[in-house]
Protein backbone atom coordinates (compact mmCIF):
# COMPACT_ATOMS: atom_id res chain seq x y z
CA UNK A 1 0.00 0.00 0.00
CA UNK A 2 1.76 3.47 -1.06
CA UNK A 3 2.14 6.50 1.40
CA UNK A 4 -1.05 8.22 -0.71
CA UNK A 5 -3.29 5.38 0.14
CA UNK A 6 -2.71 5.47 3.66
CA UNK A 7 -2.75 9.20 4.05
CA UNK A 8 -6.16 8.65 2.56
CA UNK A 9 -7.55 6.31 4.87
CA UNK A 10 -6.43 8.03 7.56
CA UNK A 11 -8.18 11.17 6.53
CA UNK A 12 -11.12 9.42 6.12
CA UNK A 13 -10.74 8.34 9.48
CA UNK A 14 -9.94 11.57 10.86
CA UNK A 15 -13.13 12.86 9.54
CA UNK A 16 -15.58 9.63 10.82
CA UNK A 17 -14.26 10.73 14.45
CA UNK A 18 -14.77 14.36 14.01
CA UNK A 19 -18.21 14.49 12.19
CA UNK A 20 -20.52 14.16 15.31
CA UNK A 21 -18.43 16.90 17.27
CA UNK A 22 -19.23 19.06 13.79
CA UNK A 23 -22.56 18.29 13.66
CA UNK A 24 -22.93 19.23 17.32
CA UNK A 25 -21.56 22.11 16.94
CA UNK A 26 -23.93 23.26 13.67
CA UNK A 27 -27.61 21.85 15.20
CA UNK A 28 -26.78 21.80 18.77
CA UNK A 29 -28.13 19.07 21.31
CA UNK A 30 -31.01 18.16 19.00
CA UNK A 31 -28.75 16.33 16.62
CA UNK A 32 -28.25 13.36 18.97
CA UNK A 33 -31.87 13.00 19.71
CA UNK A 34 -32.74 12.54 16.04
CA UNK A 35 -30.14 9.50 15.73
CA UNK A 36 -30.62 5.55 15.36
CA UNK A 37 -32.41 4.99 19.09
CA UNK A 38 -33.91 1.51 20.16
CA UNK A 39 -37.66 2.74 21.00
CA UNK A 40 -37.80 4.83 17.52
CA UNK A 41 -41.28 5.46 18.01
CA UNK A 42 -42.62 7.78 15.01
CA UNK A 43 -45.67 9.14 14.65
CA UNK A 44 -46.77 8.10 11.15
CA UNK A 45 -48.67 11.28 9.21
CA UNK A 46 -52.29 10.80 7.23
CA UNK A 47 -50.82 11.56 4.40
CA UNK A 48 -47.86 9.21 4.40
CA UNK A 49 -47.28 7.89 0.76
CA UNK A 50 -46.97 4.31 -0.17
CA UNK A 51 -43.69 3.12 -0.46
CA UNK A 52 -42.45 3.20 -4.52
CA UNK A 53 -39.01 2.23 -4.41
CA UNK A 54 -39.50 -1.36 -2.71
CA UNK A 55 -38.19 -4.89 -3.58
CA UNK A 56 -40.78 -7.27 -3.33
CA UNK A 57 -40.67 -10.69 -3.78
CA UNK A 58 -41.89 -11.39 -7.46
CA UNK A 59 -43.85 -14.86 -6.30
CA UNK A 60 -46.06 -12.70 -3.98
CA UNK A 61 -46.71 -9.67 -5.82
CA UNK A 62 -49.00 -10.02 -7.97
CA UNK A 63 -50.90 -11.56 -4.86
CA UNK A 64 -50.55 -8.69 -2.64
CA UNK A 65 -53.93 -6.16 -2.01
CA UNK A 66 -53.29 -2.80 -2.68
CA UNK A 67 -52.15 -0.75 0.32
CA UNK A 68 -54.84 1.82 2.11
CA UNK A 69 -55.31 4.40 -0.86
CA UNK A 70 -53.39 7.65 0.84
CA UNK A 71 -52.03 11.07 -0.78
CA UNK A 72 -49.65 9.72 -3.51
CA UNK A 73 -48.81 13.60 -4.79
CA UNK A 74 -45.99 13.24 -3.39
CA UNK A 75 -42.48 10.76 -2.92
CA UNK A 76 -41.17 9.70 0.47
CA UNK A 77 -38.07 11.23 -0.53
CA UNK A 78 -40.02 14.65 -0.29
CA UNK A 79 -41.65 13.82 3.19
CA UNK A 80 -40.31 15.04 6.64
CA UNK A 81 -39.81 13.07 8.76
CA UNK A 82 -41.76 14.08 12.30
CA UNK A 83 -40.21 14.18 15.32
CA UNK A 84 -40.88 11.07 18.34
CA UNK A 85 -43.99 10.96 20.01
CA UNK A 86 -43.95 8.62 22.93
CA UNK A 87 -47.40 9.35 23.97
CA UNK A 88 -49.30 7.88 21.34
CA UNK A 89 -52.17 5.35 22.39
CA UNK A 90 -52.04 2.11 21.02
CA UNK A 91 -55.05 0.39 19.44
CA UNK A 92 -55.77 -2.99 18.52
CA UNK A 93 -57.04 -4.17 15.32
CA UNK A 94 -58.96 -7.93 15.60
CA UNK A 95 -58.59 -10.53 12.96
CA UNK A 96 -61.63 -12.72 13.06
CA UNK A 97 -61.72 -16.25 11.56
CA UNK A 98 -63.26 -19.91 11.81
CA UNK A 99 -59.96 -21.01 13.76
CA UNK A 100 -58.95 -18.14 16.25
CA UNK A 101 -59.41 -14.88 16.67
CA UNK A 102 -56.23 -12.63 16.96
CA UNK A 103 -55.32 -8.99 18.44
CA UNK A 104 -52.78 -7.14 16.17
CA UNK A 105 -51.48 -3.82 18.40
CA UNK A 106 -50.53 -0.79 16.21
CA UNK A 107 -47.44 0.13 19.06
CA UNK A 108 -44.98 -2.15 16.66
CA UNK A 109 -47.32 -4.07 14.68
CA UNK A 110 -47.01 -7.07 17.09
CA UNK A 111 -49.43 -9.91 17.80
CA UNK A 112 -50.37 -9.66 21.35
CA UNK A 113 -53.08 -11.94 21.68
CA UNK A 114 -53.93 -15.56 19.26
CA UNK A 115 -56.40 -17.05 20.57
CA UNK A 116 -57.93 -20.52 19.68
CA UNK A 117 -61.89 -21.51 18.87
CA UNK A 118 -60.92 -25.05 17.92
CA UNK A 119 -59.24 -25.46 21.38
CA UNK A 120 -60.28 -24.64 24.27
CA UNK A 121 -59.11 -24.33 28.16
CA UNK A 122 -60.80 -26.53 30.86
CA UNK A 123 -63.11 -23.57 31.76
CA UNK A 124 -64.42 -23.78 28.12
CA UNK A 125 -62.87 -20.51 26.95
CA UNK A 126 -60.74 -19.74 23.71
CA UNK A 127 -57.27 -20.88 24.09
CA UNK A 128 -54.91 -17.91 24.42
CA UNK A 129 -51.06 -19.15 22.97
CA UNK A 130 -49.53 -15.90 23.68
CA UNK A 131 -48.32 -15.63 27.01
CA UNK A 132 -47.98 -12.46 29.12
CA UNK A 133 -45.32 -10.62 28.07
CA UNK A 134 -44.97 -12.08 25.07
CA UNK A 135 -45.55 -11.06 21.12
CA UNK A 136 -45.00 -12.00 17.50
CA UNK A 137 -43.56 -10.60 14.56
CA UNK A 138 -41.36 -8.11 16.11
CA UNK A 139 -38.97 -6.40 13.62
CA UNK A 140 -36.00 -4.63 14.01
CA UNK A 141 -33.02 -2.82 11.76
CA UNK A 142 -28.87 -3.41 12.87
CA UNK A 143 -30.63 -4.28 16.29
CA UNK A 144 -32.72 -1.27 16.51
CA UNK A 145 -36.14 -2.24 17.71
CA UNK A 146 -39.50 -0.78 15.62
CA UNK A 147 -41.56 -2.29 18.10
CA UNK A 148 -42.10 1.16 19.45
CA UNK A 149 -43.30 2.76 16.16
CA UNK A 150 -47.00 3.48 15.79
CA UNK A 151 -48.36 1.63 13.25
CA UNK A 152 -51.22 3.43 11.21
CA UNK A 153 -53.92 1.46 9.09
CA UNK A 154 -57.56 1.54 7.63
CA UNK A 155 -58.80 -1.44 9.06
CA UNK A 156 -59.52 -1.89 12.05
CA UNK A 157 -61.04 -5.22 12.24
CA UNK A 158 -61.32 -8.35 9.66
CA UNK A 159 -63.58 -11.18 9.53
CA UNK A 160 -63.24 -13.84 7.44
CA UNK A 161 -64.81 -17.33 6.79
CA UNK A 162 -63.68 -20.35 4.58
CA UNK A 163 -60.91 -19.76 2.28
CA UNK A 164 -62.05 -16.01 1.81
CA UNK A 165 -58.37 -13.89 2.20
CA UNK A 166 -57.80 -10.21 3.65
CA UNK A 167 -54.59 -8.55 3.69
CA UNK A 168 -53.90 -6.17 6.55
CA UNK A 169 -51.79 -3.26 5.53
CA UNK A 170 -49.63 -1.26 8.62
CA UNK A 171 -47.31 1.01 7.84
CA UNK A 172 -45.26 3.75 10.49
CA UNK A 173 -42.54 5.91 9.67
CA UNK A 174 -39.08 5.58 10.95
CA UNK A 175 -35.55 7.43 10.85
CA UNK A 176 -34.74 4.69 8.58
CA UNK A 177 -37.29 5.27 6.39
CA UNK A 178 -41.28 4.43 5.81
CA UNK A 179 -41.75 0.45 7.48
CA UNK A 180 -44.80 -1.67 6.21
CA UNK A 181 -46.00 -4.36 7.31
CA UNK A 182 -48.77 -6.86 5.05
CA UNK A 183 -50.30 -9.60 6.43
CA UNK A 184 -52.90 -11.75 5.04
CA UNK A 185 -54.57 -14.42 6.73
CA UNK A 186 -57.60 -16.71 5.56
CA UNK A 187 -60.79 -17.97 7.04
CA UNK A 188 -59.64 -21.86 7.67
CA UNK A 189 -56.33 -21.92 8.36
CA UNK A 190 -53.70 -21.38 11.23
CA UNK A 191 -51.51 -19.25 8.73
CA UNK A 192 -50.26 -15.68 8.22
CA UNK A 193 -48.65 -14.76 5.21
CA UNK A 194 -46.11 -11.91 6.19
CA UNK A 195 -44.16 -8.92 4.21
CA UNK A 196 -41.87 -6.26 6.01
CA UNK A 197 -40.26 -3.75 4.16
CA UNK A 198 -38.34 -0.30 4.73
CA UNK A 199 -38.11 2.09 2.27
CA UNK A 200 -34.38 2.69 0.78
CA UNK A 201 -32.97 0.77 3.08
CA UNK A 202 -28.91 0.22 2.53
CA UNK A 203 -28.81 -3.53 1.15
CA UNK A 204 -26.17 -4.26 3.96
CA UNK A 205 -28.58 -3.39 7.01
CA UNK A 206 -29.87 -6.33 8.63
CA UNK A 207 -34.03 -6.30 8.50
CA UNK A 208 -35.15 -9.18 11.23
CA UNK A 209 -38.33 -10.71 12.41
CA UNK A 210 -38.68 -12.10 15.63
CA UNK A 211 -40.84 -13.94 18.33
CA UNK A 212 -40.61 -12.66 22.01
CA UNK A 213 -41.72 -15.46 24.85
CA UNK A 214 -42.60 -19.05 25.33
CA UNK A 215 -45.73 -20.16 24.00
CA UNK A 216 -48.30 -19.78 26.84
CA UNK A 217 -49.15 -22.46 29.74
CA UNK A 218 -52.33 -23.88 27.65
CA UNK A 219 -52.25 -27.06 29.77
CA UNK A 220 -52.24 -25.03 33.38
CA UNK A 221 -49.41 -27.15 35.21
CA UNK A 222 -47.53 -23.61 36.17
CA UNK A 223 -46.53 -25.26 39.79
CA UNK A 224 -46.91 -28.56 39.22
CA UNK A 225 -44.88 -31.64 38.39
CA UNK A 226 -46.66 -32.19 35.47
CA UNK A 227 -46.07 -36.08 35.62
CA UNK A 228 -42.88 -38.03 33.65
CA UNK A 229 -42.21 -36.76 31.13
CA UNK A 230 -44.01 -32.85 31.11
CA UNK A 231 -41.05 -30.69 30.54
CA UNK A 232 -39.63 -32.56 27.55
CA UNK A 233 -41.99 -30.41 25.21
CA UNK A 234 -40.83 -26.94 26.36
CA UNK A 235 -38.39 -26.45 23.61
CA UNK A 236 -36.88 -24.09 20.45
CA UNK A 237 -37.13 -26.80 17.34
CA UNK A 238 -35.07 -25.84 14.27
CA UNK A 239 -34.87 -27.25 10.56
CA UNK A 240 -31.90 -26.57 8.33
CA UNK A 241 -30.47 -28.19 5.52
CA UNK A 242 -32.70 -31.22 6.49
CA UNK A 243 -31.58 -32.00 10.17
CA UNK A 244 -34.16 -31.70 12.81
CA UNK A 245 -32.64 -29.77 16.13
CA UNK A 246 -34.27 -29.19 19.40
CA UNK A 247 -32.95 -26.57 21.59
CA UNK A 248 -33.89 -26.59 25.44
CA UNK A 249 -32.74 -24.11 27.97
CA UNK A 250 -29.62 -25.71 28.32
CA UNK A 251 -28.62 -26.15 25.67
CA UNK A 252 -29.36 -22.37 24.45
CA UNK A 253 -27.82 -21.42 27.57
CA UNK A 254 -24.43 -22.94 26.64
CA UNK A 255 -24.22 -20.20 23.80
CA UNK A 256 -24.01 -22.73 21.06
CA UNK A 257 -24.70 -21.62 18.10
CA UNK A 258 -27.75 -22.00 16.21
CA UNK A 259 -27.58 -22.89 12.33
CA UNK A 260 -27.85 -20.26 10.01
CA UNK A 261 -27.90 -20.44 6.27
CA UNK A 262 -30.63 -22.25 4.33
CA UNK A 263 -33.60 -22.38 7.15
CA UNK A 264 -36.82 -23.86 6.48
CA UNK A 265 -38.54 -23.27 9.64
CA UNK A 266 -38.09 -22.22 13.42
CA UNK A 267 -40.71 -23.01 15.69
CA UNK A 268 -41.06 -22.65 19.62
CA UNK A 269 -43.54 -25.14 21.36
CA UNK A 270 -45.30 -26.45 23.93
CA UNK A 271 -46.98 -29.78 24.78
CA UNK A 272 -49.62 -29.39 21.59
CA UNK A 273 -49.23 -26.26 20.24
CA UNK A 274 -45.95 -24.33 18.35
CA UNK A 275 -45.78 -20.92 16.51
CA UNK A 276 -43.58 -21.12 13.47
CA UNK A 277 -41.63 -18.60 11.03
CA UNK A 278 -40.96 -20.33 7.83
CA UNK A 279 -38.93 -17.82 5.71
CA UNK A 280 -38.76 -17.69 2.19
CA UNK A 281 -36.23 -19.98 0.70
CA UNK A 282 -32.64 -17.75 0.78
CA UNK A 283 -30.54 -16.89 3.37
CA UNK A 284 -30.64 -16.25 7.05
CA UNK A 285 -28.76 -16.12 10.46
CA UNK A 286 -30.78 -17.53 13.52
CA UNK A 287 -30.51 -15.80 17.14
CA UNK A 288 -31.62 -18.04 20.06
CA UNK A 289 -32.22 -16.64 23.75
CA UNK A 290 -33.72 -18.30 27.07
CA UNK A 291 -34.15 -16.91 30.52
CA UNK A 292 -35.75 -18.47 33.41
CA UNK A 293 -39.09 -17.25 34.57
CA UNK A 294 -40.22 -17.59 38.20
CA UNK A 295 -44.06 -17.81 38.42
CA UNK A 296 -45.86 -16.59 41.55
CA UNK A 297 -46.28 -19.95 42.65
CA UNK A 298 -42.34 -20.50 42.92
CA UNK A 299 -42.01 -22.40 39.94
CA UNK A 300 -39.79 -21.69 36.87
CA UNK A 301 -40.04 -22.78 33.46
CA UNK A 302 -38.04 -21.58 30.33
CA UNK A 303 -38.85 -18.32 28.39
CA UNK A 304 -37.72 -17.99 24.68
CA UNK A 305 -37.08 -15.40 22.44
CA UNK A 306 -36.19 -16.43 18.40
CA UNK A 307 -34.32 -13.39 16.00
CA UNK A 308 -34.18 -14.46 12.15
CA UNK A 309 -32.47 -11.99 10.17
CA UNK A 310 -32.32 -11.53 6.56
CA UNK A 311 -28.84 -12.63 5.29
CA UNK A 312 -30.25 -11.54 1.79
CA UNK A 313 -29.64 -7.69 0.51
CA UNK A 314 -32.64 -6.88 -0.19
CA UNK A 315 -35.30 -4.25 1.59
CA UNK A 316 -38.17 -6.72 2.35
CA UNK A 317 -38.60 -9.99 4.31
CA UNK A 318 -40.90 -12.52 3.28
CA UNK A 319 -42.19 -15.01 5.42
CA UNK A 320 -44.98 -17.48 6.43
CA UNK A 321 -46.21 -18.05 10.35
CA UNK A 322 -48.03 -20.95 11.48
CA UNK A 323 -49.21 -20.64 15.20
CA UNK A 324 -51.67 -23.51 15.75
CA UNK A 325 -52.01 -27.27 16.99
CA UNK A 326 -49.29 -29.73 16.66
CA UNK A 327 -51.67 -32.18 14.75
CA UNK A 328 -50.02 -34.13 11.53
CA UNK A 329 -52.83 -33.09 9.18
CA UNK A 330 -52.38 -29.42 10.11
CA UNK A 331 -48.95 -29.44 9.88
CA UNK A 332 -49.08 -31.63 6.28
CA UNK A 333 -51.42 -28.94 4.95
CA UNK A 334 -48.40 -26.09 5.66
CA UNK A 335 -46.96 -27.03 2.13
CA UNK A 336 -49.46 -25.23 0.20
CA UNK A 337 -48.83 -21.57 1.24
CA UNK A 338 -52.03 -18.86 1.08
CA UNK A 339 -51.27 -18.16 -2.28
CA UNK A 340 -51.32 -21.51 -3.75
CA UNK A 341 -47.56 -21.93 -4.16
CA UNK A 342 -46.12 -25.49 -2.73
CA UNK A 343 -43.10 -26.45 -1.17
CA UNK A 344 -42.06 -29.16 1.27
CA UNK A 345 -41.64 -27.89 4.68
CA UNK A 346 -41.73 -31.18 6.83
CA UNK A 347 -43.42 -28.70 9.26
CA UNK A 348 -44.81 -32.49 11.06
CA UNK A 349 -41.30 -33.28 12.05
CA UNK A 350 -43.27 -31.57 15.46
CA UNK A 351 -44.98 -34.61 16.02
CA UNK A 352 -43.46 -36.66 18.31
CA UNK A 353 -41.66 -39.84 15.82
CA UNK A 354 -39.67 -41.06 18.90
CA UNK A 355 -35.98 -40.60 20.14
CA UNK A 356 -33.89 -38.43 17.54
CA UNK A 357 -31.46 -42.22 17.01
CA UNK A 358 -34.87 -44.08 15.43
CA UNK A 359 -36.45 -41.11 14.58
CA UNK A 360 -35.60 -42.25 10.77
CA UNK A 361 -37.17 -46.11 11.29
CA UNK A 362 -40.22 -45.12 13.96
CA UNK A 363 -41.44 -41.83 11.72
CA UNK A 364 -42.83 -44.19 8.60
CA UNK A 365 -44.61 -46.57 11.52
CA UNK A 366 -46.19 -43.56 13.83
CA UNK A 367 -47.52 -41.96 10.17
CA UNK A 368 -49.16 -45.48 9.34
CA UNK A 369 -50.35 -45.55 13.01
CA UNK A 370 -51.96 -41.84 13.17
CA UNK A 371 -53.57 -42.31 10.05
CA UNK A 372 -55.34 -45.47 11.10
CA UNK A 373 -56.29 -43.73 14.49
CA UNK A 374 -58.00 -40.89 12.55
CA UNK A 375 -59.46 -43.21 10.46
CA UNK A 376 -61.36 -45.06 13.24
CA UNK A 377 -61.93 -41.42 14.80
CA UNK A 378 -64.30 -40.61 11.78
CA UNK A 379 -66.55 -43.61 12.35
CA UNK A 380 -66.13 -43.78 16.63
CA UNK A 381 -66.59 -40.44 18.18
CA UNK A 382 -65.62 -41.27 21.72
CA UNK A 383 -61.51 -41.62 21.68
CA UNK A 384 -61.65 -44.25 24.28
CA UNK A 385 -64.00 -46.53 22.05
CA UNK A 386 -61.20 -45.43 19.19
CA UNK A 387 -58.65 -46.72 21.64
CA UNK A 388 -60.28 -50.28 22.33
CA UNK A 389 -60.66 -50.80 18.49
CA UNK A 390 -57.23 -49.40 17.17
CA UNK A 391 -55.64 -51.66 20.59
CA UNK A 392 -57.57 -54.75 18.99
CA UNK A 393 -56.34 -54.00 15.15
CA UNK A 394 -53.02 -53.74 16.52
CA UNK A 395 -53.46 -57.19 18.62
CA UNK A 396 -54.66 -58.41 15.53
CA UNK A 397 -51.77 -57.40 13.34
CA UNK A 398 -49.28 -58.46 15.76
CA UNK A 399 -50.27 -61.79 17.09
CA UNK A 400 -48.33 -63.88 14.52
CA UNK A 401 -44.74 -62.45 16.31
CA UNK A 402 -46.92 -62.59 19.99
CA UNK A 403 -47.95 -65.86 19.13
CA UNK A 404 -44.33 -67.23 18.84
CA UNK A 405 -42.68 -65.27 21.66
CA UNK A 406 -45.10 -66.72 23.74
CA UNK A 407 -44.92 -70.45 22.24
CA UNK A 408 -40.98 -70.00 22.42
CA UNK A 409 -40.90 -68.79 25.95
CA UNK A 410 -43.37 -71.79 26.93
CA UNK A 411 -40.71 -74.55 25.05
CA UNK A 412 -37.91 -72.67 27.10
CA UNK A 413 -39.75 -72.92 30.35
CA UNK A 414 -40.60 -76.94 29.39
CA UNK A 415 -36.80 -76.95 28.77
CA UNK A 416 -35.84 -76.06 32.11
CA UNK A 417 -35.25 -79.63 34.30
CA UNK A 418 -33.55 -81.02 31.70
CA UNK A 419 -31.47 -77.34 31.43
CA UNK A 420 -30.81 -77.73 35.30
CA UNK A 421 -29.80 -81.48 34.58
CA UNK A 422 -27.32 -80.34 32.50
CA UNK A 423 -25.50 -77.48 34.98
CA UNK A 424 -25.58 -80.93 37.82
CA UNK A 425 -23.46 -82.87 35.42
CA UNK A 426 -21.31 -80.48 32.80
CA UNK A 427 -18.93 -78.06 35.11
CA UNK A 428 -17.07 -77.26 32.24
CA UNK A 429 -19.02 -73.89 30.74
CA UNK A 430 -17.49 -74.83 27.33
CA UNK A 431 -18.39 -78.03 26.93
CA UNK A 432 -21.96 -76.86 29.07
CA UNK A 433 -22.82 -74.31 26.12
CA UNK A 434 -22.08 -77.53 23.21
CA UNK A 435 -24.40 -79.78 25.63
CA UNK A 436 -27.02 -76.83 25.50
CA UNK A 437 -27.40 -76.25 21.61
CA UNK A 438 -27.45 -79.82 20.90
CA UNK A 439 -30.61 -79.76 23.47
CA UNK A 440 -31.71 -77.07 21.51
CA UNK A 441 -31.29 -78.90 18.04
CA UNK A 442 -32.98 -82.15 19.50
CA UNK A 443 -35.75 -80.25 20.74
CA UNK A 444 -36.21 -77.79 17.47
CA UNK A 445 -36.17 -74.81 19.97
CA UNK A 446 -34.82 -71.41 19.13
CA UNK A 447 -33.25 -70.10 22.47
CA UNK A 448 -33.75 -66.45 20.14
CA UNK A 449 -37.03 -67.75 19.52
CA UNK A 450 -38.73 -65.73 22.62
CA UNK A 451 -37.05 -62.49 21.64
CA UNK A 452 -36.73 -61.79 18.01
CA UNK A 453 -41.01 -61.32 17.29
CA UNK A 454 -40.19 -59.14 20.51
CA UNK A 455 -37.64 -56.95 19.06
CA UNK A 456 -39.52 -56.70 15.90
CA UNK A 457 -42.26 -55.73 17.39
CA UNK A 458 -40.31 -52.45 18.78
CA UNK A 459 -41.16 -50.09 16.16
CA UNK A 460 -44.72 -50.27 16.85
CA UNK A 461 -44.41 -49.98 20.66
CA UNK A 462 -42.06 -46.95 20.91
CA UNK A 463 -44.23 -45.30 18.25
CA UNK A 464 -47.59 -45.88 20.25
CA UNK A 465 -46.02 -44.64 23.31
CA UNK A 466 -44.82 -41.36 21.42
CA UNK A 467 -47.88 -41.10 19.88
CA UNK A 468 -50.44 -41.37 22.91
CA UNK A 469 -48.27 -39.87 25.32
CA UNK A 470 -48.51 -36.30 22.83
CA UNK A 471 -51.41 -36.49 20.36
CA UNK A 472 -53.85 -33.83 20.37
CA UNK A 473 -56.61 -35.53 19.26
CA UNK A 474 -56.68 -36.88 23.08
CA UNK A 475 -56.25 -33.67 24.71
CA UNK A 476 -59.71 -32.93 26.62
CA UNK A 477 -61.11 -36.40 24.92
CA UNK A 478 -63.95 -37.81 27.45
CA UNK A 479 -64.14 -41.58 27.97
CA UNK A 480 -66.35 -42.92 30.70
CA UNK A 481 -67.09 -42.20 34.11
CA UNK A 482 -63.97 -40.86 36.19
CA UNK A 483 -61.53 -41.22 32.60
CA UNK A 484 -62.56 -37.46 31.87
CA UNK A 485 -59.56 -36.83 30.04
CA UNK A 486 -57.50 -38.97 27.74
CA UNK A 487 -54.55 -36.80 27.75
CA UNK A 488 -54.20 -36.36 31.80
CA UNK A 489 -53.78 -39.30 34.47
CA UNK A 490 -56.93 -40.89 35.16
CA UNK A 491 -58.14 -39.51 38.88
CA UNK A 492 -61.02 -41.90 41.10
CA UNK A 493 -60.95 -39.63 44.45
CA UNK A 494 -61.49 -42.33 47.30
CA UNK A 495 -61.98 -40.46 51.32
CA UNK A 496 -60.24 -37.35 50.19
CA UNK A 497 -56.98 -39.40 48.08
CA UNK A 498 -56.80 -39.01 44.24
CA UNK A 499 -56.07 -42.39 42.77
CA UNK A 500 -54.92 -43.33 39.51
CA UNK A 501 -56.87 -46.42 38.67
CA UNK A 502 -55.55 -47.52 34.70
CA UNK A 503 -52.13 -47.66 35.95
CA UNK A 504 -52.74 -50.15 39.37
CA UNK A 505 -55.52 -52.25 36.73
CA UNK A 506 -52.00 -52.35 33.98
CA UNK A 507 -49.64 -53.22 37.05
CA UNK A 508 -52.41 -56.42 37.75
CA UNK A 509 -52.79 -57.44 34.55
CA UNK A 510 -48.83 -57.60 34.31
CA UNK A 511 -47.89 -59.32 37.26
CA UNK A 512 -50.56 -62.53 36.34
CA UNK A 513 -49.11 -62.62 32.88
CA UNK A 514 -45.72 -62.67 34.39
CA UNK A 515 -46.72 -65.18 37.16
CA UNK A 516 -48.33 -66.95 34.18
CA UNK A 517 -44.42 -66.99 32.20
CA UNK A 518 -42.22 -67.07 34.18
CA UNK A 519 -41.89 -70.77 35.74
CA UNK A 520 -37.69 -70.27 37.27
CA UNK A 521 -37.07 -70.05 40.83
CA UNK A 522 -34.15 -67.66 40.00
CA UNK A 523 -36.47 -65.35 37.95
CA UNK A 524 -39.40 -65.31 40.87
CA UNK A 525 -38.41 -62.09 42.12
CA UNK A 526 -39.01 -60.28 38.89
CA UNK A 527 -42.87 -61.59 39.17
CA UNK A 528 -43.24 -58.91 41.36
CA UNK A 529 -40.54 -56.21 40.84
CA UNK A 530 -41.79 -55.54 37.05
CA UNK A 531 -45.15 -54.64 37.67
CA UNK A 532 -44.26 -52.43 40.59
CA UNK A 533 -41.48 -50.68 38.15
CA UNK A 534 -44.21 -50.03 35.84
CA UNK A 535 -46.52 -48.82 37.44
CA UNK A 536 -44.86 -46.19 39.55
CA UNK A 537 -43.26 -44.89 35.75
CA UNK A 538 -46.55 -45.10 34.06
CA UNK A 539 -48.41 -43.74 37.59
CA UNK A 540 -48.68 -40.01 36.29
CA UNK A 541 -48.73 -40.40 32.37
CA UNK A 542 -51.91 -39.83 30.45
CA UNK A 543 -54.94 -42.13 30.86
CA UNK A 544 -54.98 -42.71 27.34
CA UNK A 545 -51.58 -43.85 26.88
CA UNK A 546 -51.98 -46.81 29.84
CA UNK A 547 -55.87 -47.67 29.15
CA UNK A 548 -53.54 -48.51 26.10
CA UNK A 549 -51.21 -50.72 27.51
CA UNK A 550 -53.35 -52.07 30.07
CA UNK A 551 -55.60 -53.35 26.99
CA UNK A 552 -52.42 -54.54 25.30
CA UNK A 553 -51.18 -56.67 28.31
CA UNK A 554 -55.31 -58.15 28.95
CA UNK A 555 -55.00 -59.12 25.24
CA UNK A 556 -51.73 -60.79 25.41
CA UNK A 557 -52.94 -62.21 28.65
CA UNK A 558 -56.51 -63.59 26.98
CA UNK A 559 -54.01 -65.22 24.32
CA UNK A 560 -51.81 -66.43 26.55
CA UNK A 561 -54.43 -68.63 28.38
CA UNK A 562 -56.24 -69.56 25.11
CA UNK A 563 -52.40 -71.16 23.80
CA UNK A 564 -52.53 -73.26 27.40
CA UNK A 565 -55.80 -74.39 27.13
CA UNK A 566 -56.03 -75.29 24.10
CA UNK A 567 -52.74 -77.44 24.44
CA UNK A 568 -54.54 -79.12 27.43
CA UNK A 569 -56.87 -80.09 25.39
CA UNK A 570 -55.16 -81.72 22.42
CA UNK A 571 -52.62 -83.42 25.05
CA UNK A 572 -55.83 -84.60 26.81
CA UNK A 573 -56.78 -86.56 23.46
Amino acid sequence: MDRRTVLAFALIGLILVLMPYYMRWIYGDSYEESQFVTDDVQTLPPDIPSSQNRQTDPTRSSELKAAPQIDNTASSSDQTLPVANLSFEPKDIVVDTERFQATISTKGGLITSWKLKTYLTRSGEWLELISDGGHGLGTSIQDFSLDNLEFRTSDTRLELLGDRQEELVLRANSSHGVVEKRMRFQGNRYHIQLSVSVDNLPRDADLSVQWKGSLADTEETAGEAGGFYATNYEQVVTYAGGEVEIWDFDRIQDVEEPPSGQITWVGIRNKYFLSALIPSEGRYVLKLDAESVTTPLGSTHPNFNVDLVSDNPENVMNLDLYIGPISYTDLRSQNESLDGNVRELDLDEFVDYGPSFLRTILKPVTILIVQLFLAIHQLVPNYGVVIILFSLIVKIVVFPLTHKSLESAAKMQQLQPKIAELKEKIKDSQKMNQAMMKLYKDEKINPLGGCLPMVLQMPILFSLFSLFRGTIELRHADFVWWITDLSQPDTLMIAGFGLHVLPLLMGISMFIQQKMTMKDPKQAALVYIMPVFLTYIFWTMSSGLVFYYTLYNVSTLAQQIIMERTKTLLAAK
